[in-house]
């Protein structure tokens, strides 16, 4: 009986002390909204390339040093992480954590700390959900190109202000005039200035579809494009600007959300630099070029599309040693052309495999300028690597716009320069084509000039020869009435080529 007793008033005792205990706790202040961190940048991406979803466990997610392993916090919670308040930046995400009254145990921040948190409630940036999302989609590709550029300045008047009936009549008609003369190929602008003809999380929509930068049509056009070339049998390669973006006009118009107004508003000078008036982007950092790399990936992953297509807009000659000054001065190069060679060598491998890790069957081509020597000199662009070595190309169109008698930059010469760079099998050569001067300047003295060149290339570089492109199309199906009837001649001989 009195062993009884005892074990009851021993339960009770502790009861007791227990009771004391949490009260003791319970009196110790804490501010109801403790902040962990203020400033917490997070890469929401995978190592392949996907995107978290906005309901991740926080678990999953790869977060600062600084924070510490929050496992054990997810382990006693298991509460989702919530998007509560969006704008647009799916590269680099500025998030606020705030936390609720609940107190819990953990040993995450800094050392062994009861933090009262429970729901960590996130303010970060869009993720947009389908810009790496891989692509199943099966391309249509041709061992030999007949291409044909679609600029935005033919969109000046084919969509600017147009329904969408209006617009699909005229692609209708420009893809069945492609098709008449032989083309398989075309590259349609998808970005020429830091703008977008696609539905874009990155880029505002183009002043050439509406008339107005930023603002949404009522259709999606490129969906149009992409669909009625799949219809007649055309390859279409979205055909984008990297480097340069929308005029200081333009810039002060789009929306705040877009990372080229907010690197604008806070880096320009590096990240971002104005050069006489237009934007341009800086390929030295790292964000930069995954955000031009993020644009690629993006219209991959939402159109169907054959290939992506940059062209010879890299460095200018317009610019000075400030474009790069801070960040070639932290670089560890002695030598600014080295150095900028390096940057464009890095924005074209990666622009390659991120298109490579959204689709590997999607080809990716880049047109440069024609005369190598300029292209070193000027450009940055190490052409020779590109021909030479797998992991920056699969195509390859110099612009090679000159006629055979030309004083400095005869066509037959510049090929046989192209020639004999072009040593990689893999990255098929395509040779560029003007056909806005066959009826003007210096080539308008030499008849069926264009054909002649795409017989040259043939016949004297078999082995090489990997097809032809027309800068552009408005120039062979829109001439001016002067030239009318020396483009139609043009077109026959062409159309002989081909048959």
């Amino acid at each position: 009986m009195k062993k009884k007793i005892s074990l009851i008033l021993t339960f009770f005792l502790t009861i007791s002390l227990l009771t004391a205990c949490r009260k003791e706790i319970e009196s110790i202040p804490y501010e109801e909204e403790s902040i962990i961190s203020s400033e917490i940048i997070i890469d929401f991406s995978n190592p392949d390339g996907t995107l978290y979803s906005d309901t991740t466990l926080i678990s999953e997610l790869e977060l600062p040093e600084e924070l510490g392993d929050v496992s054990e916090i997810v382990t006693t919670t298991e509460t989702e992480i919530q998007i509560v308040e969006t704008t647009t930046n799916p590269i680099i995400q500025e998030t606020t954590v705030v936390t609720t009254t609940e107190q819990i145990t953990t040993t995450t921040v800094a050392t062994t700390t009861t933090v009262p948190v429970t729901t960590m409630v996130a303010t970060t940036t869009t993720i947009p959900k389908a810009v790496y999302n891989p692509s199943n989609y099966t391309p249509i590709n041709y061992s030999n190109q007949v291409g044909m550029w679609v600029s935005f300045l033919e969109f000046q008047n084919i969509l600017k202000g147009k329904s969408e009936s209006q617009f699909r009549k005229s692609v209708c008609e420009m893809y069945d005039n492609c098709v008449s003369m032989g083309v398989n190929t075309v590259y349609v602008h998808a970005r020429s200035h830091g703008d977008s003809f696609y539905i874009s999380d990155l880029y505002p929509w183009s002043k050439n579809i509406t008339g107005e930068i930023g603002a949404k049509p009522s259709f999606d056009p490129y969906k149009i494009l992409v669909d009625e070339a799949h219809k007649r049998g055309l390859s279409f390669h979205a055909w984008i600007n990297p480097m340069r973006t929308v005029t200081e006009e333009d810039m002060k118009k789009i929306s705040d959300s877009y990372q080229i107004k907010k690197w604008a508003k806070t880096n320009n000078g590096t990240y971002i630099v104005n050069v006489n008036g237009t934007y341009w982007l800086n390929p030295a950092y790292k964000e930069v070029r995954q955000l031009i790399v993020s644009g690629a990936q993006e219209i991959v992953s939402k159109y169907n599309v054959d290939g992506i297509h940059i062209d010879d807009y890299f460095y200018q000659s317009s610019f000075t040693n400030s474009f790069d000054k801070s960040a070639f001065s932290s670089s560890g190069y002695s030598d600014l052309k080295s150095f900028r060679i390096n940057n464009i060598n890095l924005m074209v491998k990666e622009l390659y495999n991120g298109v490579k890790n959204v689709n590997p069957s999607i080809l990716f081509g880049i047109s440069p300028a024609g005369n190598i020597d300029n292209l070193y000199a000027y450009h940055c662009a190490d052409v020779k690597t590109w021909c030479s070595k797998n992991g920056y190309c699969d195509y390859i169109i110099p612009q090679i716009y000159w006629g055979f008698t030309h004083k400095s930059a005869a066509y037959d010469k510049m090929l046989d320069q192209w020639c004999s760079i072009h040593t990689n099998k893999n990255v098929k050569l395509v040779v560029g084509l003007a056909a806005y001067r066959a009826a003007d300047g210096e080539m308008e003295s030499e008849p069926q000039v264009l054909s002649k060149q795409i017989s040259y290339f043939k016949n004297q570089y078999p082995s090489h020869y990997g097809g032809v492109a027309f800068f552009r199309y408005e120039n062979l199906f829109k001439p001016s009435s002067a030239q009318k009837g020396k483009i139609q001649s043009e077109l026959e001989a062409i159309k002989a080529q081909f048959k």
